[in-house]
């Protein structure tokens, strides 16, 4: 059973919620980011684009 979840967790490219038997969640296992995502979040904190606060994103997503 742990070589299959192991497997499980190599061949995704998001997030995997791991759970008990009865469905609790008892944990979330992430990939690290690739190197280019990291290339992209480090080229938009120079970006001189506008940039909105979370409260702002928020409030976006709630208004849809």
């Amino acid at each position: 059973m742990q070589a299959d979840v192991a497997d499980q967790i190599r061949r995704s490219d998001s997030q995997i919620e791991l759970v008990d038997d009865k469905g609790n969640r008892v944990g979330i296992v992430r990939r690290p980011p690739t190197k280019e995502a990291i290339e992209y979040a480090k080229s938009r904190i120079g970006s001189t684009e506008p940039k909105c606060s979370v409260d702002e994103l928020i409030a976006k997503v709630e208004a849809l």
